[in-house]
């Protein structure tokens, strides 16, 4: 049986094998295979590749389970059996009572019963009990009973089948004239392409659909037809950027639904508007500015001759790794994990020197290491002049280069006189950002998917800092000293904890002797579209909302940040362990479990630098990732909301989880500037190639 996620799945990866399980219902085994860790460890990678290529895009790519298995509702109860046996601490019980997967779909519900009255819809997907189906028959024949109920105007959660095809719908109305108006509806707002002019993208004209929606409803919309359901019309259901709560209560009060919630049956593609299902009729779908996109006829007819193939092996192709890393990559290739000279581990991403493109040519040519790469198609330098760290990748493994790292010491020297080094510089302020984003407002002044900050972690280190005399657990001594903030939810409720975390990071500041406004300080981040991006959000959306000054404030502390990413993607400091990468949790595990490294602060500091720097230390660690920490926060959140606070593990006990994590990222960003720095003046040595 074909389906919805088979198509997307061919569409995405172009992978004949991965077709073949879901074409015989084998997702199960591998899904099964890795579980619950597995998900965990996708979406860190998802995380990690992002954050490499520089992604501020709120568009989602990551792994999602619950939308396979709404193709493939016969595995759910398995699934779910083996979700409720699998270990987990408190923090993740907490997040899977609270987080709710299928928000959006029971809004979208609730808003059609709103314009035709509760008696009028029917679901497909429920029991008489409200009890959810998992038997695909029964799903079906409630489908065609509700399609042919005259008392019945719209229909949820249904699908049709015909010629070995399956479709689900999310809204099919009937329009009274044997014609059906077919609705798709996502939980994104980034459905459409909008062009942009100097960077800024124009949200009020829309170019394209987004490919993976693109063939998603393209789908549906062909074997309705084929089953001889006219459509009349096509509509996207998506959640309003622009959307901000009134009513304050959760989720979201009925009355506010038509605000929430955008619904569109044409857009403009290239040089007028265009309705949907004229698109689709016209073929207009084909053409896209990068690519040719294949006709789904044509796609039905090659996953077609899949099916026919007695046997179908995995095969390594550029489309595994493409963003984000194909969920079964390590079950079809588990050598690739350990095995450094994989193509899969030469980094793609421009900022470090890598391409696609040379990628999927050298893999179509039979390439599978790295060694055996056409070094020429990579050039030392990037064009900014800085060393490319994928060259650096195909040196090691062709065996050029015997030393541990590659240093670049007349860099590193530009570097840190420019951004730490020099007489102006009195403070360095080691800052990481947490935040936490829903698809729809959890508080005040924010819209659907906006980032909100909740929470930082701060290391102030005064010129000339004695990492020796430092107490890490208490985060004072040798003039350098810890402060952090987290919003409680259970104090602020709907209030937007933005205005509260700048007042109190700016009278932290003053504590310090820090004047909030000087240019003496620098704010050192890792990665610094993400801190910047949130301040420059706050400047913004809060005119108005709070006191100038602190506003004023916010904008010199954004202007003070640096990058200590910059040492990693001009190619200053590069470790072969690094895998041409150069993500914070790829940088700092890496230096610090340098033996050279180890043997110098152990020397150095009073505690243990692996100890200092561990997120999984002691049974009672709960928060030991980044997507833990923020869909903790935002669980919070609603759990205060329903006014169940009394229900699980205080409030407080798990911010201070909370609070320990981030305080191990800011004191990683500290290491690894001490490194360098030692490096750099010659205090630290280490197994290094000078160039």
């Amino acid at each position: 049986m074909i389906t919805k996620t088979i198509i997307k799945d061919y569409v995405a990866r172009k992978c004949p094998y991965l077709v073949s399980l879901e074409l015989e219902d084998k997702t199960l085994v591998a899904l099964l295979k890795k579980s619950i860790d597995n998900q965990v460890q996708y979406r860190e990678l998802v995380a990690e590749e992002k954050a490499e290529a520089f992604d501020n895009s709120d568009d989602d790519d990551t792994f999602d389970l619950y939308e396979v298995l709404k193709d493939y509702p016969q595995l759910k109860k398995e699934i779910l059996e083996y979700e409720k046996n699998a270990k987990k601490n408190a923090a993740e019980e907490l997040i899977e009572k609270y987080n709710d997967n299928q928000l959006i779909s029971k809004l979208s519900r609730q808003y059609y019963e709103n314009h035709y009255g509760k008696e009028k819809c029917a679901r497909c997907d429920i029991d008489k009990d409200g009890n959810e189906l998992l038997d695909q028959n029964e799903i079906l024949g409630l489908t065609t009973r509700y399609i042919n109920d005259p008392n019945v105007t719209v229909v949820f959660e249904g699908q049709i089948e015909v010629d070995g095809l399956r479709a689900r719908f999310d809204v099919l109305i009937k329009n009274g004239d044997d014609t059906f108006e077919l609705i798709e509806v996502k939980g994104t707002n980034t459905v459409f392409e909008h062009p942009s002019k100097d960077g800024v993208k124009d949200y009020d004209l829309d170019s394209k659909i987004r490919v993976k929606y693109l063939y998603d409803l393209l789908f549906q919309y062909y074997v309705y037809k084929k089953a001889g359901y006219p459509i009349k019309e096509i509509s996207y259901m998506f959640t309003n950027r622009e959307f901000e709560l009134t009513k304050l209560c959760y989720p979201v009060d009925r009355s506010e639904l038509d605000k929430l919630f955008i619904i569109k049956r044409e857009f403009n593609h290239k040089d007028g508007t265009i309705p949907l299902k004229q698109y689709f009729d016209d073929g207009l779908y084909i053409y896209a500015p990068r690519e040719t996109l294949e006709t789904i006829e044509n796609i039905l007819d090659d996953i077609d001759r899949i099916s026919k193939d007695s046997v179908v092996e995995p095969k390594k192709q550029y489309w595994c790794r493409k963003r984000p890393t194909c969920e079964f990559m390590n079950m079809c290739f588990p050598e690739v994990e350990k095995d450094p000279n994989s193509i899969f581990k030469l980094t793609n991403w421009t900022t470090f020197g890598g391409y696609f493109d040379r990628v999927k040519k050298q893999m179509e040519v039979g390439v599978t290491k790295i060694s055996d790469i056409d070094i020429s198609l990579y050039p030392m330098v990037k064009k900014n002049g800085n060393p490319s760290n994928a060259y650096r990748q195909i040196e090691y493994q062709r065996g050029d280069i015997k030393e541990k790292y590659i240093i670049v010491r007349s860099l590193i020297k530009e570097i840190i006189e420019r951004d730490y080094y020099n007489p102006e510089i009195e403070y360095l302020l080691f800052f990481d950002f947490e935040s936490f984003q829903y698809p729809i407002p959890l508080v005040k002044h924010s819209h659907p998917w906006k980032q909100i900050v909740s929470q930082y972690s701060m290391h102030i280190v005064k010129k000339g800092y004695d990492l020796g005399k430092h107490d890490f657990d208490k985060g004072v001594g040798g003039d350098v000293t810890h402060y952090e903030y987290i919003a409680n939810p259970d104090i602020t409720k709907y209030e937007n904890p933005s205005i509260e975390l700048y007042k109190t990071l700016k009278a932290q500041l003053e504590k310090s002797g820090i004047d909030p406004y000087a240019r003496n300080y620098r704010v050192v981040v890792f990665n610094k579209n993400f801190e910047k991006t949130r301040m420059d959000d706050f400047a913004e959306d809060f005119v108005g909302l709070c006191d100038n000054d602190l506003i004023r404030f916010v904008n010199n502390f954004n202007d003070n940040v640096v990058d200590l990413l910059d040492f990693f993607t001009s190619g200053s400091i590069y470790c072969v362990d690094f895998n041409g990468r150069g993500s914070l949790k790829v940088v700092q595990p890496t230096l610090a479990a340098d033996q050279d490294v180890l043997d110098f602060y152990n020397k150095k500091l009073p505690f243990d630098l692996t100890y200092s720097l561990d997120y999984h230390k002691g049974e009672k660690c709960l928060v030991y990732n980044g997507g833990i920490c923020l869909d903790l926060y935002k669980s919070l959140l609603v759990r205060s909301h329903l006014n169940e606070q009394d229900i699980g593990p205080s409030t407080q006990d798990l911010l201070n989880e909370a609070l320990a994590y981030c305080k191990i990222d800011s004191w990683g960003t500290v290491i690894i500037y001490d490194i360098i720095k030692n490096i750099y003046l010659g205090e630290l040595k280490i197994d290094a190639k000078e160039v």
